[in-house]
């Protein structure tokens, strides 16, 4: 990917010009004009089943989800990028399923604890320092269910040792291009990600 920040660019809205893609966009190529490189992936594109819940990933250190879909790519742009975006719009209080079946595949690159392994040590599924953020878009003025996706994302995601950098919660947008007015969002989308 080069030697700048590396970012791995999720676009969980099935509509590629909608709110939520067009605020990742926004951020994506500021950081980019910034040093930044991106790849950008947008699931409801791609070929991506839900967990299936049989442990398969688990079974070993080398295991891996027993699925074979586009996910396994995404697992290594994950284990290949320094900062994840993802983006969504609120669907019934939730994070869209394109963004959630992401999360929950996520699963397989939770490294198993002691616990879990006999007391063996296993190595990390996915190199330390990496970060995200998270983009969210309602039509609601109230945050609260932005930052009640936020909780799940921040949970989903610490499991696999990728810590929270930043978010941004853009509220009170009805229309698929209200963003477009918004000063306020555009800003805040072009200063999401921290770069050097």
């Amino acid at each position: 990917m080069g030697d700048g920040l590396k970012i791995l660019a999720i676009g969980g809205s099935p509509r590629r010009d909608g709110n939520s893609n067009s605020l990742l966009r926004l951020a994506v190529e500021a950081a980019e004009e910034r040093g930044a490189i991106a790849r950008c992936f947008y699931p409801s594109e791609l070929d991506i089943a839900g967990c299936l819940a049989c442990q398969g990933c688990r079974r070993g250190p080398d295991s891996v989800c027993v699925q074979h879909d586009d996910m396994q790519e995404l697992h290594a742009a994950i284990k290949e990028c320094d900062a994840l975006v993802l983006a969504s719009p609120v669907y019934f209080y939730a994070l869209s399923s394109w963004a959630k079946v992401v999360l929950d595949r996520c699963y397989a690159l939770i490294t198993p604890g002691p616990e879990e392994t006999g007391g063996e040590e296993w190595p990390r599924r996915v190199p330390p320092g990496k970060e995200f953020y998270l983009i969210t878009t309602q039509a609601e003025e109230s945050p609260f269910y932005g930052f009640q996706i936020l909780s799940t994302v921040v949970y989903g995601f610490t499991w696999t040792g990728i810590t929270l950098r930043g978010h941004l919660i853009a509220t009170g947008l009805d229309g698929p291009h209200d963003w477009e007015e918004r000063e306020d969002l555009i800003e805040a989308a072009r200063e999401l990600i921290v770069v050097g």
